[in-house]
């Protein structure tokens, strides 16, 4: 007999789907090819209370190595803006996974781990799995199975996939000089290609590294150097591959959906996915709960139409970090000097029209920026 639900990936999309799956009561199988759920850690570890909120999660102190009061981004000449001041968390990614997938456990679902899953295929109006030699079969299939995902590639529902490549160490927190331990720093210059690089304090550690369109680890020992970081201090290394932007032909077939960093939903604009995979985890759960209900594996299409309707794929986002690409360092500094030490919701008409007069040149980019600020609004709230 097939299972109600196979769940390709046990990290936050694939586990809040499994916990959704199983509470409702249907036989729900977990594959992760990893020995321990979580390990090794792919993040830097950040997301904010809203994500963990609007998802109806709170948050544990299994997993919460510290809570933030917001971000704040650097320019090169040093300037800053507050880009949020909403509440967020640095968080234990692995002890994160598994509370969630543990969640599905004791609602009944099972767990294999080591299980790589080498392609799927549509059978008797289910799904067939293939994973380490045995098979598995399903009415219902969830593709979270990463960026690279094997799932979506395999069925030919990927028209585009850019990725990539953040490289950080962690640190004990005293070996990291950090002016504001309280908040997320990111620090942007023309030399990441529209990536950044970063120190996230959690705790008694922190984690400083980089990421955009370049060579992630070249630039997280630049930055090491600049910021007096002595790179063989570091306890940990952690790397992975971020989805940048990947173009879907559709994103559900009767019975199936692809989820979290296999949909490529990551804000692109700063690489975070944790809240976006536990959104589209989310969504696709209920939707599968309501096909198996219903007896019906086309509710699965539904979720195609919500996520493309979500604020996580907002045009926009792309728009603006295309744009922030082509930025130079004089221009960051530029607004950087304007808004230093406030936030940039303190732009308003009379400090646009006082930066303008000062610099005439810049009306060209009036529209532009007023498009940016809009993508900042998007970030606050679903871009961490």
């Amino acid at each position: 007999m097939p299972r109600d639900a196979i769940i390709v990936g046990a990290g936050p999309s694939g586990g809040i789907a499994a916990r959704q799956l199983a509470a409702a009561g249907f036989d729900t199988l977990i594959l992760e090819k990893k020995k321990v759920v979580g390990e090794p850690v792919q993040c830097a570890e950040g997301v904010s209370h809203f994500g963990l909120e609007s998802n109806g999660l709170k948050p544990e102190d299994r997993w919460v190595a510290q809570r933030v009061t917001g971000a704040r981004c650097f320019m090169p000449n040093g300037t800053s803006i507050a880009i949020t001041d909403l509440p967020g968390y640095a968080i234990d990614r692995a002890a994160f996974d598994q509370w969630l997938v543990d969640g599905a456990v004791d609602h009944g679902a099972e767990l294999r781990t080591s299980t790589k899953v080498e392609r799927t295929e549509p059978h008797g109006g289910g799904w067939r799995v293939h994973a380490d030699g045995k098979v598995f079969e399903s009415r219902i299939l969830i593709a979270a199975d990463g960026p690279t995902s094997r799932i979506a590639n395999g069925l030919g529902l990927l028209r585009r996939q850019e990725a990539i490549r953040a490289y950080e160490y962690r640190f004990r927190a005293g070996d990291v000089p950090n002016e504001d331990p309280d908040r997320f720093l990111l620090f942007v210059a023309r030399r990441y290609d529209g990536g950044y690089a970063w120190i996230f304090p959690r705790g008694d550690a922190v984690n400083v590294g980089a990421g955009g369109h370049i060579d992630a680890h070249a630039a997280t020992l630049a930055f090491c150097r600049e910021r007096g970081i002595d790179p063989s201090r570091r306890l940990k290394v952690i790397a992975g591959t971020i989805p940048y932007r990947y173009e879907f032909t559709t994103y559900a077939l009767p019975g199936l959906a692809v989820v979290g960093d296999a949909a490529g939903v990551a804000n692109p604009m700063n690489g975070a996915g944790i809240h976006p995979g536990l959104f589209s985890g989310r969504i696709a759960g209920e939707f599968a709960v309501q096909g198996l209900e219903r007896e019906d594996a086309a509710a699965m299409l539904g979720y195609d139409r919500v996520i493309r309707a979500s604020p996580f794929l907002d045009p926009l986002l792309f728009w603006t970090i295309e744009r922030i690409r082509r930025w130079s360092d004089g221009l960051l500094n530029t607004l950087g000097s304007a808004l230093d030490g406030r936030t940039w919701r303190a732009v308003d008409l009379r400090l646009a029209a006082s930066f303008l007069a000062r610099r005439p040149w810049m009306v060209l980019r009036a529209r532009e920026f007023t498009r940016m600020i809009r993508a900042l609004e998007l970030c606050e709230y679903y871009g961490w």
